[in-house]
């Protein structure tokens, strides 16, 4: 052992706790922790170091909130998990750091804190900035004291893995699978609706048939054009004009006989080729509720169609008359409706407005003519 001029051992230096730790081991080391809630390395608990020894060389995801402050301590799996809060997070309160989910985070670690328990939960969601926007995000958890020698817990260990991606797929997938038995009902109803639309106008079978094989064909490319609006696979279509757009949706319910049941009208348009889905399944559902539930579901129901542009926006107007009265309006969306608002509002950033009157519905819808023309 090397002595010094005085014949007694050097003292053993703060920076070498933690021995190891990898890159957070060293965060540690260079930190002057005097100026810290927690003091300086030499006076910290027994446990406490312990704990931090056991964190740092881990491959599981887990912070270490330390005190009646909660200050932070983690290790190296967990620092990607909040992103750019790393590495400013470590030796702060946690209250500075995550102070958008304070309020959600603040009583679990508080539970644990004054009442010893373990918390524990799968898939447990939270809302934080970590990259600059917010971020709905999922965890599984498990909160476990860490008892310090005087018989109280003295921190809160978390081991945690981020489960966010499982989530979303999972979420995606129960959508598409629920869109998919949306749109099986519907083209039931569809062709319901296309087959008393060919019988009414129809003279002999061979009219019939002819009538019903064009519908078809028409509501086949209609689908085509909403059919990559199904959740998260929409892809650039081509460039068209609004009325173009349009005629294509409602083409398979026009009527054959001389009345006139659907109108449309307005200046040419063009809607760009990353916009056309969008605007055609917001139509296309709107058009599916009129046949099962509204003008078009009866013989005498009419929809009138207009658009226009003011100032940087254009706007449609959808109106139904002579359909079936509305005695109240719905108390919620169908999932119809829903789709149309996600089209309009999340991927076009525009707004759709529902006015429920007694003799039909009057919808309005509003796009900015820089989103949609792209």
């Amino acid at each position: 052992m090397k002595l010094t001029s005085s014949g007694t051992a050097p003292k053993r230096r703060e920076e070498e706790f933690p021995l190891d730790g990898g890159e957070m081991g060293a965060l540690v080391r260079a930190l002057d922790w005097s100026k810290t809630s927690l003091g300086p390395i030499s006076a910290w608990p027994a446990r406490l170091k312990a704990t931090i020894s056991l964190m740092l060389p881990a491959q599981a995801q887990i912070v270490l909130f330390w005190g009646p402050e909660f200050v932070a301590l983690y290790n190296d799996a967990y620092a990607p998990t909040i992103g750019d809060k790393h590495p400013n997070a470590l030796g702060r309160p946690a209250r500075e750091n995550w102070a958008e989910l304070w309020d959600d985070l603040e009583p679990l670690l508080r539970r644990v804190l004054e009442t010893g328990e373990t918390v524990f939960a799968k898939d447990r969601p939270f809302y934080i900035e970590r990259h600059g926007y917010p971020e709905n995000v999922y965890f599984d958890i498990s909160y476990s004291p860490v008892w310090g020698e005087a018989g109280k817990v003295g921190g809160v260990l978390c081991i945690v893995s981020e489960t966010t991606e499982r989530v979303v797929a999972q979420e995606r997938q129960r959508l598409l699978l629920r869109e998919t038995n949306h749109r099986l009902k519907n083209l039931f109803a569809m062709i319901d609706a296309m087959i008393s639309l060919s019988v009414r106008s129809a003279r002999t079978p061979q009219q019939f048939a002819q009538g019903l094989r064009g519908r078809l064909a028409a509501l086949l490319q209609a689908k085509e054009l909403v059919r990559p609006g199904i959740i998260g696979t929409e892809h650039a279509a081509e460039r068209t004009t609004v009325d173009a757009l349009v005629r294509t949706i409602l083409q398979p319910y026009y009527d054959d006989t001389s009345r006139e049941r659907i109108s449309a009208s307005g200046p040419a348009v063009v809607v760009g080729a990353t916009a056309v889905t969008s605007l055609a399944l917001a139509l296309h559902e709107t058009a599916t509720n009129a046949i099962k539930y509204g003008a078009l579901s009866e013989p005498s129901g009419e929809i009138h169609i207009k658009w226009e542009t003011q100032g940087d926006d254009f706007c449609l107007e959808w109106e139904e008359t002579d359909g079936p009265a509305i005695v109240v309006s719905p108390s919620a969306l169908g999932f119809g409706s829903v789709l149309a608002e996600r089209s309009i509002i999340s991927q076009l950033g525009g707004k759709i407005d529902y006015n429920w009157q007694r003799s039909g519905l009057r919808l309005r819808i509003t796009v900015p003519l820089d989103r949609l023309s792209v």
